[in-house]
């Protein structure tokens, strides 16, 4: 939906997503590593456009560019989704190879959900192939963790998930955790990583 929702961190802040950001959207999403755990998509940017202008008409749908402070160099995509009855999804998250933006990311999009969109939970659910990024969830302190067995079918294949689901009396100890961590990545870019 539209919105104008901004966020910024210490290294990065997400901003709405917008028309001009079609061709990153495809970019990323047509990228064959990212790409293998998504649902297919088209490759025409016209397509993207149209799946935009659906979006801009969805109730409870905040999608956001990722983009560096300084440079607004684009790093990637994230949205808070599916927004009822005091609970959401996060999801859609793509992040250029190479970014170090991950950390604050999540940080911001659970700072939208519980701080700015007053959210009682939230939940992300991944692929349980990809590991790197349920790892990456684990590794936030979540504890509600749920196996979701044949939770989707694409590419011809069912493919099991996880879910973290993360509550608003939970959300201070992961706050302060990621904070930390992305405070640690803002010194590393200060210092040129």
């Amino acid at each position: 939906m539209r919105h104008e929702l901004s966020l910024r961190g210490e290294a990065f802040g997400l901003r709405p997503v917008a028309d001009d950001d079609a061709g990153f959207i495809v970019a990323l999403r047509s990228d064959p590593e990212l790409g293998r755990w998504l649902h297919a998509t088209s490759a025409r940017v016209e397509d993207q456009l149209a799946w935009l202008a659906r979006y801009y008409e969805r109730a409870g749908d905040y999608y956001f560019v990722i983009e560096r402070l300084g440079s607004g160099e684009r790093e990637g995509l994230i949205s808070v989704y599916d927004v009822a009855d005091g609970q959401a999804e996060w999801g859609r998250w793509l992040l250029r190879p190479g970014s170090l933006a991950a950390v604050e990311s999540a940080a911001l999009i659970y700072q939208c959900a519980f701080d700015v969109l007053g959210l009682d939970a939230v939940c992300c659910r991944t692929l349980a192939a990809n590991e790197r990024v349920v790892s990456f969830h684990d590794s936030c302190g979540i504890a509600e963790r749920r196996p979701l067995p044949a939770y989707v079918s694409q590419r011809g294949q069912d493919w099991d998930a996880v879910e973290h689901r993360l509550t608003r009396a939970a959300w201070p100890n992961v706050d302060a955790r990621l904070r930390q961590l992305a405070r640690l990545t803002a010194r590393r870019l200060q210092r040129g990583a």
